[in-house]
């Protein structure tokens, strides 16, 4: 049986410390959450709020429900688009696993030369980063992903392969057999609907925000993705679903994303 953790993009607009007890009331094992603002301008002002993150932390305490990672670090040609340290500090204070990081930067020396100070940072703090690719970054599919990662030598950073981006990427399950199994300590799973490869970036990108479904739905080759990851592997259900962004009853949407996920895996 893995571990489950449910992604803070399945119910963006939900303030993290409900986050943290929809996990906890639906039974997953851990969760995460975006602490910087998103481009559509949600922003949960936990980061250099003190009595919302000690309230956060309280809640978490509560839960018993791990967390996994914290959102998100963005890579370009001068490093990090924010200063690195508040949220390398939430994390050790809240006890996530990893600051999930993109690379942004299209100099393919220049951005493993960030990620490998950002590392060191984030090895200050006790914090791994997970690095995701994404059509729609400098780091589009699972081997440029791979490359930059293995390139930095840096311990504590891993890769972050989500279902949806493997496929649109024009990967498939396989191809993280190629690659060391420490790499892949949790993967990302919904589903969605059609096979194979995104036709373009913005395709790619509306789709991963808009266009989701449950892990069990659609056309994706999630059995197989879980099947060809690590046993180990947590499994981060990443599935924003059109109109809940903000349910109004969070826990039983959190319900209904673990069944679905149950379902996906054969669990």
């Amino acid at each position: 049986m893995h571990k489950y953790s449910l992604a803070h993009l399945s119910m963006i607009e939900t303030a993290p410390v409900d986050v943290v007890r929809a996990a906890a009331a639906a039974g997953f094992d851990f969760t995460g959450f975006r602490l910087t603002p998103t481009a559509s301008g949600i922003d949960h002002g936990i980061i250099g709020n003190g009595v919302a993150i000690r309230e956060l932390k309280s809640a978490i305490d509560d839960s018993g429900v791990g967390i996994l990672d914290l959102e998100v670090l963005r890579l370009k040609e001068a490093g990090p688009t924010a200063d690195p340290l508040p949220l390398f500090e939430a994390a050790e204070y809240l006890g996530a696993r990893y600051v999930i990081t993109t690379l942004e930067d299209p100099d393919p020396v220049r951005r493993v030369e960030s990620l490998a100070l950002l590392a060191e940072q984030a090895a200050e703090y006790g914090v791994g980063l997970s690095v995701e690719f994404m059509l729609f970054s400098s780091a589009p599919n699972l081997a440029a992903a791979c490359e930059a990662v293995q390139a930095c030598g840096a311990s504590n950073v891993v890769v972050l392969p989500d279902v949806l981006h493997l496929t649109r990427s024009g990967g498939t399950p396989d191809d993280m057999l190629d690659y060391p199994a420490r790499l892949f300590p949790y993967v990302q799973i919904c589903g969605a609907s059609g096979p194979g490869a995104a036709p373009d970036a913005v395709t790619a990108r509306t789709e991963a925000v808009n266009a989701r479904l449950m892990p069990d739905q659609g056309d994706l080759p999630v059995r197989d993705f879980i099947e060809c990851a690590p046993a180990s592997t947590i499994l981060s259900v990443e599935t924003p679903l059109a109109g809940l962004g903000n349910p109004e009853e969070p826990a039983a949407l959190a319900v209904e994303l673990l069944a679905s996920a149950h379902r996906a895996a054969g669990e």
